[in-house]
C-alpha cells in the first residue's frame, strides 16, 4: 500500500495547464521510463485541458492507479465537471496504449501501459511537489488580490469604517497564511500559535518537511500596522518557503530573501526573522537570526540556552547583506522554544513589560510539560499579565521537540488471535526475565498487553480477517521506565474513548465495557493514540 496518493488538480487558466503539463511528464517519464511516450500523452492532455477551460473556465483532474502484483496495471485520469456540453467537439485521438471515454460529465483517460510498482512513490512525491513556479505564480496572486482590497480601502468614505475593514483585511490574509497541520512523527513534534493584536504587525510562523530530512521553521514580525504589514508578511512568508524547497543553509535562504524585499522596499518596512533548519535523522541544528528576539533551547536536567546570536540586522533595511548562520547537535528530547517581541512587551495597566526575565522563569518551570502545554501556557500567562490593557501587539510562540528515533529493544509482528498472544505472554515474561525486572513491573506489563491485545483481536479485526499486530518495547535509562508501543492493520479503532465505568455502581447495573481499559490507564504514566499509515498506534509509559 501507499503513503500517498496523486493530489487532485484544479485547472482555471493557461498557466495552470502548463504547470500540470510539466509535472504530468516528469511523473509518467519516472513511471514508464519513455521519452517518447511520457511527451505524447502529456502533449494530447495538456491539448485536451486548454479546450475544456475555454469553454467552462475550470475543470478538475483525478489519478487513479491500479496494482496487480508488482506492477501498476492501469492509470486512469478523469477529468470533470461539465464536460457533457462539449463531448462531440473532443477530436478522435489513436495512441497505442491510451483509449478516451466520455461518460456522463467527465472524460477518462486509461492508459494500460505497465510499470513497476516501485517507480510509483517517486512519481507520486514529483507529482505532488509543488514548483517554485507554482509557489511564485501563488504569491503574485494573492499580492494582487491584496492590493485590489486596499485600493478598495482607500476609496472608502467613512473613516472609521475604513480602518475596520482594513483591520479585518489584514487579520484574515494573516491567520489564513498560517499552517496548521503540526508535524508529530517518532523524530520531531511541532507547535505554534499566533494570537493578533486589534491592529494587525504583521507576526508570522511557517514550517515544512522538506526531503523527508529536515525540518524548515520560522518564526517572523513585520514592522508596521494593518494591510501593508499583512502584504510584506504574505511576501516574506511565500519567498522563504520557496527558497528553502531548494536551498539548506539558513544564511543563504535569508540573504536571498532580504536582497528580493530590500531592492523592492519603498515603504522603508522590514522584517525581523528567527529561522531554523534541523536535520531530523541526526539532531544537526542550523540557524540564522536576523534582527529577532533570542530563541532558547530546552532540556529536562538543566537550564534554557539562550541563544544570542545576531547573524546579520532585519530583513529588507540593507540589500546586498550576506548573513551568517550558527549550527549546533540537539540531544534526544530537547526543544527548541521561538517567539516575537509580543511576548515579552506586552503591557499591563501600569505599563510594566512582561520581560525577557520573567519568560525566562516561566519556560524554566513548565519545560517538561507538552509542547501544546507549553505553547498555551506562555501565551495565558501573557494574557493574565495584561489584564486590563488593550493587546497591542501580535503574540507568536512556537516550539520544536526532537526526538533521535531508536530500535526497540523487544520486537514482536504476529496475528491478531488468541493463540499468538498466549505464545506473546510468555516471550514478555522471559525477556524482562532477563533484563532483571521484578515480579510486579512484569505482572503490570502483562495486564496491560492482555487487554489492549485483546481490545484489538475482538474490534480492530471486524472487517480484517488477517490483522497483523506489531509490538515494540523500549527499555529507558537505568531503568526509570518503559515505553509500549502496539501497532495493527485493523479498522480504525481508539480503545481510549471508553467512558470510565462508575464503580459505585453493582456490577449487574453497570454498562458493558470499560473497566479494562479503565485499569490499563491507572497503571500507566501516559496513554496516547494515533491512526497514521492506515494503522492504530497505542503508545504508553510505564514508570518503574
Amino acid at each position: 500500500m501507499m503513503d500517498q496518493e496523486f493530489s487532485r488538480q484544479q485547472i482555471a487558466s493557461e498557466q495552470d495547464v502548463v504547470n500540470l503539463r510539466k509535472k504530468i511528464y516528469q511523473a509518467f517519464l519516472i513511471c514508464f521510463d519513455d521519452n517518447s511516450f511520457s511527451v505524447k500523452v502529456t502533449t494530447m492532455l495538456s491539448s485536451l485541458l486548454k479546450k475544456m477551460i475555454i469553454d467552462h473556465q475550470q475543470v478538475y483532474l483525478d489519478t487513479e492507479i491500479i496494482i496487480a502484483g508488482d506492477y501498476v496495471k492501469l492509470v486512469k485520469i478523469r477529468v470533470f465537471d461539465p464536460f457533457y456540453a462539449i463531448a462531440k467537439e473532443i477530436p478522435d485521438i489513436y495512441l497505442h496504449h491510451v483509449e478516451l471515454a466520455i461518460k456522463d460529465d467527465l472524460l477518462e483517460i486509461v492508459i494500460d501501459k505497465m510499470f513497476p510498482v516501485e517507480r510509483l512513490e517517486d512519481a507520486v512525491v514529483t507529482f505532488n511537489e509543488r514548483s517554485r513556479d507554482e509557489l511564485l505564480f501563488e504569491l503574485q496572486s494573492k499580492n494582487k488580490d491584496l492590493l485590489e482590497s486596499y485600493e478598495n480601502l482607500k476609496k472608502a468614505k467613512d473613516n472609521s469604517a475604513r480602518m475596520e475593514s482594513e483591520l479585518a483585511v489584514g487579520r484574515n490574509i494573516q491567520m489564513s497564511m498560517l499552517p496548521t497541520d503540526f508535524p508529530t512523527n517518532d523524530n520531531v513534534d511541532l507547535h505554534a500559535k499566533l494570537v493578533p493584536a486589534r491592529e494587525v504587525g504583521g507576526d508570522f510562523y511557517d514550517f515544512q518537511i522538506i526531503d523527508d530530512n529536515y525540518l524548515y521553521f520560522v518564526v517572523g514580525d513585520v514592522s508596521g500596522k494593518g494591510v501593508p504589514a499583512a502584504l510584506l508578511m504574505a511576501m516574506t512568508k511565500s519567498l522563504l518557503r520557496s527558497v528553502a524547497i531548494t536551498e539548506h543553509s539558513t544564511s543563504q535562504i535569508i540573504t536571498h530573501v532580504n536582497t528580493e524585499i530590500a531592492k523592492e522596499n519603498k515603504n522603508n518596512m522590514f522584517v525581523t526573522i528567527f529561522l531554523g533548519l534541523l536535520n531530523i535523522k541526526t539532531g544537526e541544528f542550523t540557524y540564522t537570526n536576523a534582527g529577532h528576539n533570542p530563541s532558547y533551547i530546552l532540556s529536562e536536567d538543566s537550564k534554557p540556552v539562550k541563544l544570542t546570536e545576531r547573524h546579520g540586522p532585519v530583513v529588507g533595511a540593507l540589500e546586498g547583506f550576506e548573513y551568517s548562520e550558527s549550527t549546533l547537535q540537539l540531544t534526544s528530547g530537547q526543544l527548541i522554544f521561538a517567539y516575537t517581541d509580543g511576548v515579552t512587551e506586552a503591557q499591563n495597566t501600569q505599563r510594566e513589560l512582561y520581560s525577557d526575565e520573567k519568560l525566562l522563569k516561566l519556560i524554566e518551570t513548565i519545560k517538561g510539560q507538552s509542547l501544546i502545554s507549553i505553547v498555551d501556557t506562555v501565551i495565558q500567562e501573557v494574557g493574565l499579565h495584561e489584564k486590563g490593557s488593550e493587546q497591542a501587539d501580535d503574540i507568536t510562540v512556537l516550539s520544536v521537540k526532537y526526538s533521535k528515533k531508536s530500535d526497540p529493544d523487544f520486537f514482536l509482528q504476529f496475528k491478531a488471535n488468541y493463540n499468538d498472544k498466549e505464545e506473546l505472554t510468555s516471550q514478555l515474561q522471559s525477556f524482562f526475565l532477563d533484563n532483571k525486572y521484578n515480579v510486579t513491573v512484569i505482572q503490570k506489563v502483562q495486564i496491560i498487553m492482555d487487554e489492549l491485545i485483546s481490545n484489538i483481536i475482538n474490534y480492530a479485526t471486524v472487517e480484517e480477517k488477517n490483522t497483523d499486530i506489531q509490538l515494540n518495547v523500549f527499555l529507558l535509562e537505568n531503568k526509570s521506565g518503559i515505553k509500549i508501543q502496539l501497532l495493527d492493520n485493523g479498522i480504525p479503532f481508539n480503545p481510549l474513548e471508553k467512558e470510565a465505568p462508575d464503580i459505585s455502581l453493582p456490577v449487574e447495573s453497570r454498562p458493558i465495557g470499560g473497566l479494562g481499559i479503565h485499569i490499563v490507564k491507572s497503571l500507566v504514566s501516559t496513554i496516547t493514540y494515533a491512526r497514521n499509515d492506515s494503522q492504530n498506534k497505542i503508545t504508553l509509559l510505564l514508570k518503574v
